[in-house]
C-alpha cells in the first residue's frame, strides 16, 4: 500500500505543476497582449503615412486636371482636391497631436487651394499653392 500512495503522490505533483506551467502560460500570454493592444510610436506614425497617401495622391492630380481644357477634367480637379481635404478631416486629430500649427497651415493651404480651384486661368497658383500643401503634409507625418 505504501507503493501506491507514494506513486499516487507523485501524479499530484505532476499535475500541480502541469497547472502551475498553464497558469504561467496564460499570464505571459495576457501580459503579451496586453502590450501588443497599443501600438509603438513608430508604428503609429507609419499607419498616418499610409493613411494620408490618398491625400498626397489626390493632390498630384489637383493641377493636372486643373490645367485641363476640357469641362468634365476641369471640374475633376475640385473633385481631387475634395478626396485631398476629406484625408487629411479624418487624420486631423492624429496630425494635430504631432504639431497643430503646421496641421492649422495645411488647413489653412488647402482652403486657399479650394478657393483658387473654383476659378480658371491660374494654372501656375493652383501648382504653387498644391505643391505647398503635399510638401507641409509630406512633412507633418514625416515623409521627407
Amino acid at each position: 500500500m505504501s507503493l501506491y500512495r507514494e506513486a499516487r503522490s507523485g501524479r499530484r505533483r505532476l499535475w500541480l505543476a502541469a497547472g502551475a506551467v498553464v497558469v504561467l502560460v496564460a499570464v505571459a500570454a495576457g501580459l503579451l497582449l496586453a502590450r501588443g493592444g497599443e501600438p509603438s510610436p513608430a508604428e503609429q506614425r507609419e499607419s498616418l503615412q499610409e493613411d494620408v497617401q490618398p491625400a498626397l495622391a489626390a493632390l498630384e492630380l489637383v493641377p493636372i486636371h486643373y490645367d485641363s481644357t476640357n469641362p468634365t477634367t476641369h471640374a475633376a480637379a475640385a473633385d481631387q482636391l475634395a478626396v485631398a481635404r476629406e484625408t487629411v478631416a479624418d487624420a486631423e486629430d492624429d496630425l494635430r497631436a504631432l504639431d497643430a500649427a503646421a496641421t492649422r497651415t495645411l488647413l489653412a493651404d488647402l482652403a486657399a487651394l479650394a478657393a483658387l480651384v473654383r476659378t480658371t486661368g491660374r494654372a501656375a497658383d493652383v501648382e504653387r499653392a498644391t505643391r505647398s500643401a503635399s510638401a507641409e503634409l509630406r512633412r507633418l507625418v514625416g515623409l521627407d
